[in-house]
């Protein structure tokens, strides 16, 4: 019903409008207090926990035509998900202005994101007669931190750590004039009244302030010192990324012997960059992208050894930016940390963590709320896939219907949680491996913030079904009921909510290290018939031992001397492997093949271990996924041929037999074919499985999961070999497709489970626990 015309109101007409989606943070409020300034009309806009918040009147036409405009008018990064309009009572309003929000109840907007520096905010910078002249700190509507300052919701100065530092005359008139980019920019800043930088040096008495700071700290980069910065999200490692000595240096301090190293550069240092790789490269959210190391000039090898990508990212704020400019060359940005420890973000924890083994430290005094690491993301087959999601990409909504409020914990290695608080569903930033009770300890108080920042009460807890990943035990130590689910339906379900395809039944192909399997084995190479609240295993892998356990994830050669005993015979193996194994170091090894001692597996990461061993002769791995991206690096994309993979039914479903695979490499080994031409006819082996396994059920959508598809070369070998039918494909995107993105799998099935069971029973509570 219309609102009573009241006298004086004839022919005007009052509307209220919220906006909900990505509204906040990024100069919804001036756009539209601009456009209905610009129409006569008068009213107000808030930040509400739901969303932005519109109250216009005036002439009948006018808001008519507001409401018309406005969705133009707004900042393009604005992404309106709703408009809910009603007509209301007039206010009787003298002018338009924007009120401070007020909160209250579980958040149903999203959480703004924090944002690369601006070309605009950067030219003031570099400007001499710019009173922001080499300001590290300077931001607008357009750009700065969001998340990582956020206290609470919705989004404004008094809620963030910025409340800390009132603005002095000059700001605080741009922040009021609706004729400023920086009107009710909540993190602007000048160096009267926004944060400050000092340094502090080893063997250095002094404090240095401000350019100073900065100045001393590109000194130190040019001598090949390393050198620790707070960042937007945490502190940061960086030195030359072209002097050797300080990368090595650098690896020692973080025990990281060979993990590639990112590297911040600007467009001079790049060359031949793909389209769709400059793209990503340029993203607001300004991510990590791995791009071929052809495209960057003069970075020493040791930054990313072995392998053939590298990745790389633009300056996030202006103190990347004037390091940048001031040193001229690449430089590696690595995360603050030591081995065990979780990232660095407070001052005093930044000196005793990073303080001995760094020349320098540049602190400021702007508090980082919520720390976050960087993003990082690869482009494969046409599409942006993340990598691991953090500054600018999360929190990452997810496109789930409104359900009751969820907590899903995500495994053990690259982990993120998922929350749904009643009103909208999200993925966390990543935390890490849970590895050390320092992680853990991190992992549980951002747990709690998450929960706080989004207004969310869980009465489920979703967690993986392995019995000692320490998510698991804390969720059922939290006296809510818990959801255990399998490992690789999350990893599907994950990847069909990418397709929003939660309504179909699909063939998900899962590929990866390790998950608890309900037989009682590790999976690892699975194809599951499989919707959003059940799955049946219907193919797999065909098993083999780990001699060793968890020795033989770090020697892959153990895996190696397994696969080669059970096709080619134990003395065949001995002898493929002689050269790179002592007989000393695998006669223990043998007595446990030959006994059987050991947990069987069907681990298609493990079997790219065993194979990069073979081809690679590597011995150890330093880290998760490390011979397979060496593996993809050697591929030789014009090599003929591939090995074979037999397909053959048993009572357990298809399984990928890899004895003809083995048996047909061996051969090659002993003709020292190329290592290229090998590892390219095992790829296109694994990819051929895929597609004939595929074949069985034409009738169903693939899902492809798990860590093995970051593997790019697999992927679009996989994506060319379905290309040609009518099978859709659902490749990997914006959610992870490694355990980061576990738990928006978890979440989606413990949602969908509820669903159903109160469709049948008809009950509020959540019988699907």
């Amino acid at each position: 019903m219309n609102a009573p015309v009241l006298p004086g109101t004839a022919q005007r007409e009052a509307a209220r409008l919220l906006l909900r989606g990505h509204v906040q943070g990024i100069g919804v409020r001036p756009a539209v207090a601009r456009l209905a300034t610009l129409l006569n009309l008068v009213g107000r806009v808030a930040n509400q926990t739901g969303g932005v918040e519109i109250h216009v009147e005036g002439a009948a036409d006018d808001v008519a035509a507001f409401q018309q405009r406005l969705p133009e008018m707004l900042p393009a990064a604005a992404i309106v998900e709703q408009i809910v309009s009603s007509t209301v009572p007039h206010l009787h309003a003298a002018e338009f202005h924007i009120d401070v929000g007020t909160g209250g109840g579980a958040v149903s907007t999203h959480v703004p994101r924090d944002l690369v520096a601006c070309d605009r905010c950067l030219r003031e910078v570099s400007a001499t007669n710019d009173r922001r002249h080499r300001y590290p700190f300077t931001s607008c509507t357009d750009c700065g931190p969001r998340y990582s300052v956020i206290e609470f919701l919705p989004y404004e100065r008094a809620g963030a750590s910025m409340r800390a530092l009132p603005l002095r005359e000059e700001c605080a008139r741009e922040f009021e004039s609706s004729a400023d980019r920086r009107f009710h920019a909540q993190t602007t800043a000048c160096p009267r009244c926004g944060p400050s930088l000092w340094s502090a040096a080893i063997g250095s008495p002094e404090n240095l302030h401000g350019a100073a700071a900065i100045d001393s700290a590109v000194a130190r980069v040019l001598d090949g010192g390393i050198v620790a910065i707070k960042g937007i999200g945490g502190y940061q490692l960086i030195c030359d990324a072209t002097c050797r000595k300080a990368v090595r240096r650098l690896r020692t301090m973080k025990q990281r012997p060979s993990k590639p190293l990112a590297v911040m550069l600007g467009a001079r240092h790049l060359k031949s960059l793909s389209e769709s790789d400059r793209a990503a490269f340029g993203c607001s959210s300004n991510p990590i992208v791995i791009v071929p190391s052809a495209c960057i000039t003069a970075v020493d090898m040791n930054v990313s050894p072995g392998l053939n990508t590298i990745g790389i990212m633009q300056p996030s704020s202006p103190l990347h930016w004037a390091l940048l400019q001031q040193t001229r060359r690449p430089l590696v940005i690595t995360s603050g940390n030591t081995e065990g420890r979780p990232l660095a973000f407070e001052n005093a924890a930044a000196e005793e963590d990073l303080g001995p083994h760094a020349e320098m430290l540049l602190h400021h005094n702007r508090r980082v709320v919520r720390p976050v690491d960087d993003s990082v993301v690869r482009v494969i087959a046409g599409r942006t896939v993340t990598i691991r999601c953090g500054r600018g990409i999360a929190p990452l909504p997810l496109a789930l219907p409104d359900a009751g409020p969820m907590l899903a914990v995500g495994g053990h290695q690259k982990v993120a949680v998922a929350l749904c608080n009643g009103q909208q569903s999200i993925l966390g930033p990543h935390f890490g491996d849970l590895d050390s009770l320092p992680l853990r300890e991190r992992f549980v108080e951002q747990t709690r913030q998450l929960l706080e920042l989004y207004a969310a009460e869980p009465e489920l807890i979703v967690h993986d079904m392995h019995p000692d990943y320490f998510t698991t035990h804390w969720a059922q130590e939290q006296n809510l009921p818990t959801l255990g689910v399998q490992h690789h339906h999350a990893h599907v379900v994950a990847g069909m909510l990418e397709h929003n395809w939660l309504d179909r039944s699909v063939l998900g192909v899962a590929f990866d290290g390790t998950g608890w399997g309900p037989d009682g084995t590790i999976w690892g190479g699975e194809f599951l018939l499989a919707t959003a609240t059940r799955f049946q295993r219907v193919g797999s892998l065909l098993p083999f031992l780990l001699p060793g356990g968890e020795q033989a994830i770090r020697q892959p050669w153990r895996v190696a001397l397994a696969l080669l005993s059970e096709s080619c015979g134990l003395e065949v193996a001995v002898q493929t492997l002689r050269q790179r194994v002592t007989p000393q170091q695998m006669q223990p090894v043998l007595q446990l093949i030959r006994r059987g001692i050991g947990p069987r597996t069907s681990s298609m990461g493990r079997m790219f271990d065993a194979i990069s061993a073979m081809i690679l002769g590597i011995r150890e791995s330093s880290h998760e996924g490390e011979l397979a991206t060496r593996l993809e690096a050697v591929c030789d994309s014009t090599a003929v041929g591939e090995y074979s993979l037999r397909i053959r039914p048993t009572p357990a479903g298809l399984q990928l037999d890899w004895r003809p695979l083995l048996t047909e490499l061996r051969v090659d080994l002993s003709k020292t074919v190329p290592a290229g031409v090998m590892a390219m006819r095992f790829h296109r082996a694994i990819a051929a499985g895929v597609a004939e396994v595929a074949g069985r059920y034409p009738e169903l959508t693939v899902v492809l999961s798990g860590g093995c598809f970051q593997n790019r070369t697999l992927t679009e070998l996989v994506a060319e070999r379905l290309s040609g039918r009518s099978q859709p494909i659902g490749l990997p995107g914006v959610i992870p497709p490694n355990d980061g993105g576990l738990a928006a799998g978890q979440l989606a099935i413990a949602q969908a489970r509820c669903r159903q069971s109160l469709r049948v029973s008809d009950s509020m509570v959540p019988s699907c626990v």
